[in-house]
């Protein structure tokens, strides 16, 4: 891997941190909610960056579809220059900003390697980013994307307030030609096309522009491949885990295939047959969401990682103290143990509703402020809109020794740590988790004191010291302390609801600190 230094501004002057090397000069800014050393050290950084173009990255990449800039290069970024580890910002980072945007991809800059986007054809065909067939997912519109002539499609808008986050403001869904000439050789790309008959199109937009080095083409589609070579472009073959069981690697290697992009939920030896076929820009590894799920595929030998969420899942980005969902936007890494995450309201609250069933899971990772320091105080600020055993159920502040997607359950204990929890009527519970034993040890359980009331602002906060666990909720005056010092790491944070059959009610989650 190339060595790159990064050279972070602070208020009293310049941090300098390499790869391998250790953190000299002073810390963050006081306030800047961002932890510099606990995760920039020793990893591989962007060339340059200050806390103050970080924090605007991060709570305001909507800035930038009013401020008109240029990212590419004079010199075009190649395949040659890849890193040895890459990470490639699915559909542009869809778990960090609205995906398949030119704001997705260009917030995306600061921490990929590998900019991925989705592509459909027009009626005229002209290639345009979209990932489904129709437009009714991400748009306000209806209907196929092949229904739309081109000046319908520029007047057509991506309503990300409905599925994203409610301050999320509408947003252009360019053609592939846009991004090309925005981004292209900022950072190399992938393009999958959708509709193969989007291929030739596609290849004259990237070498018209002389970026046949720096783009991919990709498919799912194994005879489209040689389509990709013949019309002069290199080729990105992404195979699900039923398709990699019948798969042949190397025949796929043969026939043209640059990267070979494998399902992280495929088995070890799917993937390391896949990885022993050796392709030209090596096995990258798709959809991955935490950590955990990284380190598996970079020991089996996968070069990239491809993630919905960049900032977090490279640890490239400072670890945030404080999350900044107040913001109005999502931060980087709030992932959702199930299927879907909620749209954070127009507050910058996230609404977390009663669990309906075992597989309905209300957990999200806070990514920005993890992996936290292993002893420190760790608060989760929150409010109910209806007050009363009516209203709603217990919420849990969990802290788990590595990022895999906790349910907050007995019945299924993941990894070592602890979660504490607080009921409408201010009890508060504390829970041990062992992930050897498969248990989960309760420590406290205090008698039920006062309603909580509606509408108003409780902290669950829960203390950490070398040998005890302090939970309480200052507001309603209650506390309990446990003396455990089993488990102690630098902790992934989660906050959420587990499902019990007397879940009731909304949770709105304010924010998390850290430290």
């Amino acid at each position: 891997m190339f060595a790159r230094t990064a050279v972070v501004g602070t208020a009293t002057g310049d941090v300098r941190f390499s790869i391998n090397g250790s953190a000299r000069g002073t810390s963050a800014p006081a306030g800047s909610g961002l932890d510099v050393t606990d995760v920039i050290d020793g990893v591989e950084i962007g060339d340059r960056f200050t806390p103050d173009v970080q924090a605007r990255r991060h709570r305001h990449w909507q800035d930038r579809r009013t401020s008109p800039h240029d990212l590419r290069k004079a010199d075009v970024t190649t395949f040659n220059e890849l890193p040895a580890v890459l990470y490639s910002a699915h559909r542009g980072g869809a778990g960090e900003a609205p995906e398949n945007s030119l704001e997705a991809l260009r917030s995306a800059v600061s921490w990929a390697d590998v900019l991925d986007i989705d592509t459909q054809v027009l009626a005229d065909g002209t290639p345009v980013l979209m990932h489904d067939a129709t437009v009714d997912r991400t748009t306000a519109r209806s209907g196929p994307v092949a229904s739309f002539g081109l000046a319908q499609w520029l007047q057509l808008r991506a309503d990300p307030a409905t599925w994203f986050a409610a301050a999320s403001p509408a947003l252009t869904v360019p053609t592939v030609a846009q991004v090309l000439d925005d981004l292209g050789g900022a950072r190399a790309m992938t393009v999958e096309a959708k509709d193969p008959a989007g291929v030739q199109a596609l290849a004259r937009l990237v070498l018209d522009r002389g970026l046949q080095e720096s783009v991919l083409i990709n498919t799912n589609d194994p005879a489209v491949v040689p389509l990709i070579r013949a019309a002069g472009c290199r080729a990105h073959l992404w195979r699900s885990a039923a398709q990699m069981a019948g798969d042949d690697f190397g025949a796929f290697v043969a026939a043209g295939a640059d990267v070979l992009d494998i399902d992280i939920a495929a088995s070890d030896a799917l993937i390391a047959a896949a990885v022993a076929a050796a392709p030209p820009l090596g096995v990258w590894a798709h959809t991955l969401t935490r950590r955990v799920q990284r380190d598996r595929a970079l020991a089996l030998g996968c070069r990239g990682i491809v993630t919905d969420y960049p900032g977090y899942v490279s640890g490239r980005a400072p670890r945030r103290t404080a999350t900044s969902t107040s913001t109005g936007f999502w931060g980087l890494g709030w992932v959702p143990s199930g299927k879907a995450r909620p749209v954070l309201d127009s507050s910058g609250r996230i609404p977390l509703p009663a669990p309906t069933s075992s597989t309905d899971t209300q957990v999200l990772l806070a990514g920005e402020v993890s992996a936290a320091p292993a002893n420190g105080t760790f608060e989760v600020r929150f409010s109910v809109p209806t007050a009363g055993a009516s209203g709603w159920s217990l919420l849990s502040l969990h802290l788990g020794r590595d990022d895999a997607p906790t349910k907050m359950s007995s019945a299924e204990i993941l990894h070592d740590g602890y979660t504490v929890q607080v009921s409408n009527n201010s009890s508060l519970r504390v829970y041990r988790d062992d992930a050897a034993a498969g248990t989960s040890t309760q420590l406290a359980n205090t008698a039920s004191g006062a309603t909580l009331a509606a509408e108003t602002v409780y902290t669950l906060r829960c203390a950490i010291t070398a040998t005890q666990l302090t939970v309480s909720v200052p507001e309603a005056g209650v506390s309990t302390t446990v003396t455990d010092k089993t488990h102690r790491a630098p902790w992934s944070v989660f906050v959420g609801r587990n499902h019990n059959a007397s879940a009731t009610g909304l949770i709105r989650i304010i924010g998390v600190t850290t430290s």
